[in-house]
């Protein structure tokens, strides 16, 4: 083994001597360049493997724990978050990122930048009713500012409260305001809902923050709480846009049905229908009372008889009658009356209707139908009548139905299939063209692996005739020109002159490669 170990040496050193000085720089190059590889992998095994710790912190966040990290002396990095996001990130070893989270979640890290209510914790010495009220707006400002950030849509916020003094005159006196600044996740958005919400959060917590007195707006200054009013606005709002729903979608889905009624008659692509339907909302409600057949429901006869009898004390006319104490003659008479009547009360039939009418029933439509090809009048009148019959046509209502018939324009759809079919063409010889030079590329690879072949069978024999043959220089072994047969000599010629017959006529080339693929 040692002698054979010496004969290496022997032959290494023999081999060291015999190259030419450009050979032996490579080489020192090359184990130079061996040996900081190996440096550098040996370092990178060694040192620990870092993950992030937290990311996106601002300063303050970023000085507060890196403080922690020293105290507990744990290795750690820090670095620019990069990219569109602003922030620091902080970054240990990957073994410890779990247990330092816990860490640092049990000493209340990170605060997310903001100060709350916990300020309240340490009593300040001195401290005046000015500065205990700048405290608490600043710790309500944090506890709103954690309380939106824990929305799933919402990254990060700000909230904003000023309060003015209070005034001795309750016309000089001013309201609160608030200003709420919200950064949305990716691919994220609020609802009208959710930021009415948001704006209801801000205003109860808030003394004399009234909701219209707050504003909500994201990252790239669009105002999101403009159109949140009041409750009796907000409705009306909904119920418009609701409203035009509903007429868009009745539109569309009759504009549908006839379509597709009248593609089935005349072809796909060949008829056009659009419909125009205004639709009653408003909701109505009906009272009516009809009163039947008179019905007895008591009767009253009342009957009365009464007699009086009657003196006519009327004397003669002249002195007898006038005489004291002179009688004369007088007549008595008596009579009879009766009196009836009846009473009769009637039980009156009424029957009371009251019918709610719901909205969105249909106050006027307009049809208009547009055939592809020229209609005799039969033919006219037929597929009008479909389509009244498809639409509940009523005449009362003044709905309308128009059909007319005439030739489309189709200059962009024959311009647009012209188009698509010289891209389809142009595709189609970018494909032969490939597959040409693919072709070539294997019939170049084939004749080259032969001519290496023939040129490491010439190599071997040269180093069987000789064992200690001396290295030729890089240079004279680069420039050298191998030995070629008669036939790959002729195969060189032939090769050098379609490389000189295509760079001088390319389009040539191109079309006679196109005939042997067409011929193909």
């Amino acid at each position: 083994m040692r002698e054979y170990l010496l004969q290496l040496k022997t032959q290494a050193i023999e081999l060291w001597q015999k190259m030419t000085k450009t050979q032996k720089i490579i080489i020192g190059c090359s184990a130079v360049l061996l040996f900081g590889t190996l440096i550098l992998l040996a370092r990178g095994a060694t040192k620990p493997d870092y993950g992030a710790l937290f990311t996106q912190l601002d300063d303050q966040q970023a000085g507060q724990i890196v403080a922690k990290l020293k105290e507990k002396k744990i290795l750690y990095q820090v670095s620019d978050t990069g990219g569109t996001e602003k922030g620091t990130t902080i970054m240990v070893p990957s073994k410890d990122i779990t247990q330092t989270r816990l860490d640092m979640a049990s000493e209340g890290l990170p605060t997310g930048g903001v100060v709350g209510f916990e300020s309240f914790d340490n009593t300040k010495f001195g401290e005046t009713d000015t500065d205990r009220r700048a405290r608490y707006l600043r710790a309500l400002q944090g506890e709103l500012t954690r309380t939106i950030e824990g929305m799933a849509e919402v990254e990060k916020a700000r909230v904003h409260i000023v309060t003015p003094e209070p005034s001795l005159f309750m016309d000089q006196q001013q309201n609160a305001t608030a200003a709420v600044m919200i950064k949305l996740g990716p691919n994220k958005s609020l609802e009208a809902g959710q930021v009415k919400g948001l704006v209801k959060l801000v205003s109860n917590s808030v003394e004399g923050l009234k909701p219209e007195n707050i504003t909500v707006v994201d990252m790239a200054g669009n105002i999101l709480s403009e159109d949140i009013g009041s409750d009796e606005e907000s409705r009306s709002q909904k119920l418009t846009v609701t409203q035009n729903q509903l007429q868009k979608q009745y539109q569309k889905e009759m504009q549908n049905s006839v379509q597709s009624m009248l593609e089935r008659i005349v072809g796909i692509g060949k008829a056009v229908v659009r419909v125009q339907a205004d639709l009653d909302f408003d909701k109505i409600q009906e009272k009516s009372e009809l009163y039947g057949n008179n019905v007895v429901r008591s009767k009253q006869v009342n009957e009365e008889t009464s007699k009086s009898t009657t003196t006519d004390n009327t004397g003669v006319p002249g002195t007898d009658s006038n005489i004291p104490g002179y009688v004369t003659g007088g007549g008595t008479g008596s009579s009879d009356k009766t009196t009836s009547g009846t009473i009769t009360n009637y039980e009156v039939d009424k029957t009371e209707t009251v019918k709610d009418i719901a909205p969105g029933s249909v106050k006027r439509l307009s049809v208009a139908v547009v055939i592809d090809k020229v209609i005799d009048a039969k033919q006219l009148g037929d597929i009008e009548n479909a389509v009244k019959n498809a639409t509940g046509f009523e005449q009362t209502r003044g709905d309308q139905i128009s059909v007319a018939g005439m030739d489309f324009n189709t200059e962009y759809q024959d311009q647009l299939k012209s188009e698509i079919a010289k891209a389809e063409q142009r595709q189609q010889m970018m494909v032969y063209g490939g597959l040409a030079a693919l072709a070539l590329l294997i019939i170049s690879g084939v004749v080259a692996s032969i001519v290496i072949k023939k040129r490491r069978a010439k190599a071997e024999e040269a180093a069987v005739v000789g064992e200690f043959v001396t290295p030729l220089p890089v240079d004279e072994f680069i420039s050298t020109e191998p030995v070629l047969s008669q036939e790959e000599k002729e195969q060189k010629r032939m090769k050098d002159q379609v490389e000189k017959v295509a760079k001088d006529h390319p389009d040539d080339i191109a079309q006679l490669l196109k005939t042997w693929l067409a011929e193909e």
